[in-house]
C-alpha cells in the first residue's frame, strides 16, 4: 500500500542525503520495531518524504525485476543490521563493498525519482 498523500498543512518533509542514509533510517526502524519500540522512522523530529515500508517496496519490486540479485539484499541486510556498510579496506569485506556500491548503484535513481533523495 502506498504512503498516503500528506495534507496541505502538514510541515515539509526533509529529504534523505543519499540512498545509504535512508537504507540505514530503514534498518533501524526495522530494528525498534523487531525489539517492540515504537517505530524509529516516526520517532525522528524532522518528518521523511516515505515510510520505511515503501523502502522495502521499492527494493523488492528491484528484485522482483531482476535488477537487484538476492547476493545484494543480503549485504544489503547484513550491513545495514550493523549500521555500517562494508569496509574496502578490509580483505574480508571488500567483495561485499563492491556488491553494496552495485547495488545502491540500482537503488539511488529511483529514491532520487521519487524524491526520497536529494
Amino acid at each position: 500500500m502506498p504512503t498516503p498523500p500528506r495534507p496541505a498543512d502538514a510541515p515539509p518533509t526533509k529529504r534523505f542525503n543519499s540512498a545509504e542514509e535512508t537504507w540505514f533510517w530503514l534498518m533501524r526502524a526495522e530494528k525498534a520495531r523487531d525489539d517492540g519500540k515504537r517505530s524509529a522512522a516516526r520517532s525522528t523530529t524532522e518528518p521523511r518524504p516515505c515510510e520505511p515500508g515503501d523502502i522495502f517496496r521499492w527494493v523488492d519490486q528491484l528484485y522482483q525485476a531482476g535488477a537487484l540479485y538476492p547476493l545484494h539484499v543480503e549485504v544489503l541486510s547484513e550491513y545495514g543490521y550493523l549500521d555500517r556498510m562494508p569496509y574496502p579496506d578490509h580483505d574480508e569485506e571488500v567483495i561485499d563493498w563492491v556488491i553494496w556500491i552495485d547495488a545502491f548503484d540500482t537503488i539511488d535513481p529511483i529514491l532520487r525519482a521519487k524524491g526520497i533523495i536529494e
